[in-house]
């Protein structure tokens, strides 16, 4: 049975991986077919709304959805249209800008000694290789004995006799020659020689302009087709769905499919929003600077940012090179990128977070790699997707047990608790990283918040971490240094926060006796580190606080009461549960004083019948947070008999 649970336990983990790896390899061999079943369902769900409208108006399912789908597509082909013409015309217009764009290249130029003193040198190189090949060449000797140079006569004045090979014969053949071979053995200028193509035929023209937009319009064509099938029998395939995911688990299924269509379409929705205002808003400034083709920059930069990252950084780069080319100064160029500055500070800080309101529930770290992820996947059109397609991985994932990982590695929220990640500080010795985790339930609340809410359940991880072995000695030392390092720093920054008023109530009560409180560490250390955690919001309260040493017998404890003259004993102890020398003491306490008020505090513990058995008689107070102990400890402090022995 042992073998059986080790072996299934084993297997899940790398049945798992092998199940992920099926399903990359699937989406990238089925790309043709998934893809356009992705855009149509993404498209689906941002044309519903609109549908669902309509038909309320009485259109009717199909008029409604022909309709919507209809106009979508005939607003996009008008658009690539007009994008289209102005890019041909952009393109005739780019020779008349030559001489500008050369302008500008020569300005931006830099001027430096280096490239000056190494252009010197080039220059130096170049004109010495010239002289070099301008030298006479050094004579020859020929059949006498004599040297003669290239050019010279030869003896007696006589020219060299021509042979039977290379003789005027010869000369006289080659200048009558026209054959390439004849020109080339006699050292004439080689022929220039060039194949010429045969014309295209009308139908390989066709074939070359419309072969690169095949793959393209076909995806558009089924994505088309599958959008007025996926809004005809949208309930349909809801249903089909929720009977996919299971009829027994209704619930779950249908809370699931819930959230990701909420999430998914009013991304979808705001995205397109936002996009459409900043290519309008990009558009109408272009116009108003001067830059050519200005509708055709905010239709791209529509289109380009739903690229996540490179798409703003793309919209921006063409229309500032354009101005570049055809401004006559800086001004415009200068003009064009403060426009795209302003308005992405204006969308990235206001429109987003006030259109978008609740979390897409992807964190940053996991909407980059999603990003890499699908465009590994599918290209361009897998990083237009990345979004929303992670957002439904992710939301799957919170609901499907075997891929709850890809929710904690991708998701916005953190599986980690705040005392879970105080406590992985605690172990790393990082106490000014703890204090930040901390301080915000300081901020927001007070000090015995973030003791109750944060430290203490720290510091009952490590009891339970300690009492069963996990941790060695030296980890101990550290986490226990460490956390009292926290509370130190956490109870002084909690005292320059202390409000005037509460400091003139501690000064008035000050004026009589205050109440003297001895807390009692019951076991160990992180039991003295909730006692003076206790000590530090008691003072706050103008008590007189001692804290009894961990080491000090039971004997010397009680003693110590009558010594110190104090008015209550507070025993302060961290789960697990105290040995039976605390009960011990807690019994000793009341035989030698019966009408001393004693509070066990048993922090982040069980306030339970079985506690109080073990830990308490009837006449103590048992409390299981901070706050409610020194609410306890005010409520004692008012009783009459304590009231007159402080007067």
């Amino acid at each position: 049975m042992a073998r059986s649970r080790t072996s299934s336990g084993a297997s899940s983990p790398l049945l798992t991986l092998a199940s992920i790896v099926v399903a990359i390899a699937a989406l990238h061999v089925a790309k043709e077919i998934l893809l356009p079943l992705a855009l149509a369902i993404f498209l689906s769900f941002l044309l519903t709304p609109l549908a669902d409208r309509l038909e309320r108006w009485g259109l009717g399912r199909i008029l409604s959805v022909i309709s919507v789908v209809g106009v979508t597509f005939v607003v996009l082909g008008v658009l690539g249209w007009v994008v289209t013409s102005q890019l041909l015309d952009l393109n005739e217009q780019l020779p008349r800008w030559r001489n500008e764009i050369i302008k500008r290249v020569e300005d931006l130029r830099p001027d430096s000694p280096m490239l000056a003193n190494f252009s010197d040198v080039i220059d130096e190189v170049t004109e010495k290789l010239s002289q070099d090949e301008a030298a006479p060449k050094p004579a020859t000797p020929d059949a006498t004995g004599e040297a003669t140079r290239p050019g010279e006569n030869q003896p007696n004045g006589k020219e060299p006799t021509a042979t039977a090979e290379g003789g005027l014969w010869s000369r006289v053949k080659r200048e009558f020659d026209d054959s390439p071979d004849a020109k080339l053995n006699g050292g004439g200028e080689p022929v220039d020689v060039r194949v010429v193509g045969m014309p295209p035929s009308p139908l390989g023209q066709v074939r070359d302009w419309l072969g690169p937009l095949v793959a393209p319009l076909t995806t558009a064509g089924i994505a088309i087709v599958l959008v007025i099938f996926i809004l005809l029998k949208r309930e349909d395939q809801r249903n089909r769905l929720l009977q996919l995911f299971g009829a027994s688990n209704l619930h779950a299924s249908t809370e699931a499919l819930t959230d990701v269509t909420e999430r998914v379409s009013k991304y979808l929705r705001m995205q397109f929003l936002i996009n459409a205002g900043y290519g309008l808003a990009v558009g109408l400034g272009l116009a108003a600077i001067g830059v050519p083709s200005a509708i055709t920059w905010g239709v791209l930069s529509f289109s380009l940012r739903f690229l996540p990252y490179i798409g703003p950084w793309m919209s921006a780069i063409m229309p500032l090179g354009v101005s570049i080319a055809t401004s006559q100064g800086w001004t415009e160029p200068l003009m064009v990128a403060t426009l795209f500055a302003v308005l992405e500070l204006l969308v990235n800080n206001v429109a987003e977070p006030m259109l978008y309101g609740r979390s897409t529930g992807v964190s940053g770290v996991g909407v980059i790699v999603a990003a890499i992820f699908w465009t590994w996947i599918w290209g361009t059109i897998g990083l237009v997707l990345a979004m929303p397609l992670t957002v439904c991985v992710v939301v799957m994932a919170r609901y499907i047990p075997a891929l709850h990982f890809l929710a904690v590695l991708l998701g916005d929220h953190s599986s980690m608790l705040p005392p879970e990640k105080i406590y992985q500080r605690l172990l790393a010795g990082d106490c000014d990283e703890a204090e930040e985790l901390a301080t915000p339930l300081l901020t927001n609340g007070s000090l015995a918040d973030a003791y109750d809410q944060a430290v203490i359940p720290a510091l009952i991880l490590a009891e339970d971490d300690r009492h069963s072995g996990r941790l060695h000695d030296d980890q101990v030392v550290l986490v226990l240094e460490t956390a009292r390092d926290l509370v130190d720093e956490l109870g002084e920054i909690d005292a320059k926060q202390t409000p005037a008023e509460q400091t003139e109530v501690i000064d008035e009560a000050s004026k009589r006796r205050p109440l003297r409180v001895l807390c009692i560490p019951l076991r160990d250390q992180a039991d003295d580190i909730s006692a003076v955690m206790l000590a530090q919001l008691l003072r706050k309260e103008g008590c007189e606080v001692e804290r009894a040493a961990i080491s000090a017998l039971t004997s010397e404890l009680v003693e110590s009461v009558e010594m110190l003259q104090v008015d209550l004993v507070v025993l302060s102890s961290v789960p697990p549960l105290p040995s039976r020398s605390s009960r011990l003491l807690c019994r000793r306490l009341r035989d030698r004083y019966p009408q001393l008020p004693i509070v066990i505090g048993y922090w982040g513990g069980d306030r339970s019948e079985a506690i109080r058995r073990r830990l308490a008689d009837d006449q103590s107070d048992i409390t299981t947070t901070l706050a409610a102990a020194v609410e306890r400890v005010r409520a004692i402090a008012a009783r009459p008999q304590l009231a007159e022995k402080a007067g």
